[in-house]
C-alpha cells in the first residue's frame, strides 16, 4: 500500500476531525509549551492538512511551517489564511537558506503583521522532506505515522531535518481503542468483521503510535508522553455509518469498491436490527489527547 492522501475528503474533513475553537487553542498552547516555543523556535508540521493545529499554533507568533501530499488540503489551509487577515508573500522556492535549491518546488507564504508570525506551506511527501538538514527546531506530526507506507523512511526524515537537540511532537487519540470497543466502535468494528466475512481487509499502510515509539527507542530516543486534554462531543448512530457508508474514513479506502458497496448492506441491516428508531439518539462520547515528546 501506498502512503494515504486526504484529498478525496479535504473538504469534509474539518466536519469530520475539525476542533472546537477553544480545544484547538488549548491544544495549540500545550503543544507550544512543550516545545518552549517562542518567536525564533523553527516549526515544521509534517501532514500538515487543513490546519486544525498549524493555524491556532502559528497565530501564537511562530515561525511555521507545514508539507502534506494532499493538494486538496493544503489549499484548505490557503483559503482560512487568506480569509483570517493573513497576508501572501511573492517569494520562490529556495529564498530561504533551509529550502534544497534543486528541488524547485511551489511554496505558498503567508505572513500575519499583528501576531508577527509566518506561514509556508508546500505540497511534499514526508519520506522526502524538502529541507536540508538540522533545519527545524520542532517536527510536529498528528495522528499521522498510521498513514504512511515507508514510516520509517518518515521518521528518518524527520530526524535528519531536526537540529542535534530537536523535538518530535507527535499527537494522538487516547481514547482510539476504546472507541472500538464501545459507542462508535461498535458500529465500525461490525463493519471491518462484514468486510472481512466477505473476504476483505480492513488496513492502513503505516504504523501505530505505540510502533514508532518502540522505533524511536531503538534508534536511542526515550520519549515521554501526557494527556493533555479531554473535551466531549456528540454522536448519532447515524453518523458513524454514514461516516462508513460514504467512506469518509481511511481505513474505508483500501477495501475494493464491490466488496465495499455490499458490506455497506450488510451494515445497513444490522443497523436496522441494532438500533430501529434509535439511529439517531444522541450521545456524548470523551475525546482525548496525547501528546509524546522525544528529543533528537
Amino acid at each position: 500500500m501506498t502512503s494515504i492522501s486526504f484529498d478525496p475528503v479535504a473538504q469534509r474533513y474539518d466536519a469530520t476531525r475539525g476542533y472546537p475553537q477553544e480545544v484547538a487553542r488549548q491544544i495549540a498552547e500545550a503543544i507550544d509549551g512543550a516545545a518552549d516555543g517562542n518567536a525564533q523556535t523553527r516549526f515544521l508540521e509534517v501532514g500538515v492538512g487543513t490546519g486544525r493545529v498549524a493555524l491556532p499554533l502559528a497565530a501564537l507568533g511562530r515561525n511555521y511551517a507545514g508539507i502534506d501530499i494532499s493538494e486538496n488540503m493544503l489549499s484548505q489551509l490557503e483559503n482560512k489564511l487568506r480569509t483570517t487577515g493573513w497576508q501572501e508573500e511573492s517569494l520562490s522556492w529556495g529564498s530561504l537558506p533551509d529550502e534544497v535549491m534543486e528541488r524547485k518546488l511551489d511554496v505558498q507564504r503567508f505572513l500575519h503583521q499583528e501576531k508577527q508570525a509566518t506561514m509556508r506551506l508546500v505540497k511534499a511527501d514526508m519520506t522526502d522532506i524538502p529541507f536540508y538538514d538540522h533545519s527545524f527546531d520542532v517536527v510536529i506530526a498528528v495522528h499521522v505515522f498510521h498513514l504512511v507506507s515507508d514510516w520509517q523512511k518518515a521518521l528518518q526524515e524527520v530526524v535528519r531535518i531536526l537540529r542535534p537537540g530537536g523535538l518530535l511532537l507527535r499527537c494522538g487519540n487516547g481514547n482510539w481503542h476504546k472507541q472500538w470497543e464501545t459507542g462508535r466502535g461498535d458500529i465500525r468494528k461490525q463493519w471491518s468483521k462484514i468486510v472481512q466475512e466477505l473476504g476483505g481487509e480492513v488496513s492502513r499502510p503505516g504504523a501505530s503510535e505505540r510502533t514508532v515509539t518502540a522505533w524511536l527507542q531503538e534508534q536511542g530516543f526515550q520519549t515521554e508522553q501526557w494527556e493533555v486534554l479531554r473535551w466531549q462531543k456528540t454522536i448519532t448512530p447515524r453518523a458513524i455509518f454514514e461516516g462508513v457508508a460514504q467512506r469518509l474514513w481511511s481505513n474505508t479506502w483500501s477495501v475494493p469498491d464491490a466488496i465495499f458497496a455490499l458490506s455497506v448492506e450488510r451494515l445497513q441491516q444490522w443497523m436496522d436490527e441494532q438500533y430501529g428508531t434509535a439511529i439517531d439518539e444522541v450521545s456524548t462520547e470523551e475525546e482525548c489527547l496525547v501528546l509524546s515528546r522525544t528529543r533528537v
